[in-house]
């Protein structure tokens, strides 16, 4: 472990330390005039983590007739995810006596999602392709999928205090999704349709609902009084539907890390003013036409005047 990382690793657990302590975030003086709830509008991009990056892929089978190991296919998927915009709204609240998190988020999200995969390979019978002297060759195949991917977001948050104004911050949160209008599309069966004899599930079968915990950080900036900028990476760390060894979202053919950038706009409403207090009675009462009552006239002695005469 370099002395860089080491040296982060402290600093991070000394400001969570002193953090704890304090009792108060940055946005405790938002408490004092402006409610502790406000809405938070969203806008950035969003995509799949890992999606420009190749990956070797292959298949075998025991073959128990011949006591050997046939391959199904072996080569080389390169894949080429989009990366689209994503909007979102939801609600933030501050917490008054913060301890870990100085704020809790929610909210909703709405984006496309898109990905195709070029797999360049041998594939086994009936598509393997020979040349001229009957060696094989390699043969190229193309998958693609599309869907609406809408997402809810849930996280705790909290802020570093840099300046009066400005302020970093980290978090961890929770997510579920689900694509509708999915849309896939291969040119050939082979290798994303594989056959039932096979003992292979048709991989092009993905499930539209998934789950993951995440991992936020990012900076913000206070505009106004109640009004804060900020911006904010977010990204899956471990998925919890569907868990795989790889703690990544298995889509099509790949696993990926979803991922999204986004500004956040949020808005805190003002305090209703308390009514002022008054020791007076109300102005129509019947009280109110008493000058003096009977308790302020208790206790009070009559004084008669003599008359001296000279």
């Amino acid at each position: 472990m370099s002395k860089r990382t080491v040296s982060f690793a402290i600093s991070f657990i000394l400001l969570s330390l002193n953090s704890i302590s304090a009792q108060t975030s940055f946005f405790t003086p938002t408490l004092s005039d402006y409610k502790s709830s406000g809405w938070t509008l969203s806008l950035g991009i969003s995509g799949l983590g890992g999606s420009h990056s190749p990956f070797e892929d292959e298949i075998l089978l025991a073959n128990t007739s011949s006591a050997s190991i046939d391959t199904v296919y072996s080569g080389t998927w390169t894949p080429d995810g989009g990366i689209h915009l994503t909007g979102g709204i939801g609600k933030i609240f501050v917490v008054k006596r913060p301890l870990l998190a100085d704020r809790i988020t929610v909210g909703v999200t709405g984006s496309r999602r898109s990905i195709s995969e070029t797999f360049h390979g041998r594939i086994a019978e009936p598509t393997l392709q020979t040349d001229a002297i009957g060696l094989p060759i390699d043969s190229s195949i193309t998958g693609a999928g599309q869907s609406i991917n809408l997402g809810i977001h849930c996280a705790a948050l909290r802020a570093f205090t840099l300046s009066q104004d400005v302020f970093l911050e980290l978090g961890i949160g929770a997510t579920f999704r689900c694509d509708f209008v999915s849309d896939f599309e291969f040119i050939s069966s082979t290798p994303l349709y594989l056959s039932e004899d096979s003992g292979f599930g048709v991989e092009s079968e993905i499930s539209p609902y998934s789950a993951s915990f995440e991992i936020r950080a990012g900076a913000g900036i206070m505009m106004w009084r109640g009004r804060y900028l900020r911006i904010q990476f977010g990204a899956d760390i471990l998925q919890l539907a569907p868990i795989n060894a790889t703690s990544k979202l298995p889509w099509l053919v790949g696993n990926y890390r979803p991922y999204r950038v986004m500004l956040h706009w949020d808005l805190f409403g003002l305090r209703p003013p308390k009514p002022a207090g008054s020791c007076a009675a109300p102005t129509h009462s019947e009280k109110a036409k008493e000058l003096f009552g009977k308790d302020m006239r208790k206790g009070r002695k009559t004084k008669k005047r003599k008359n001296k005469r000279g």
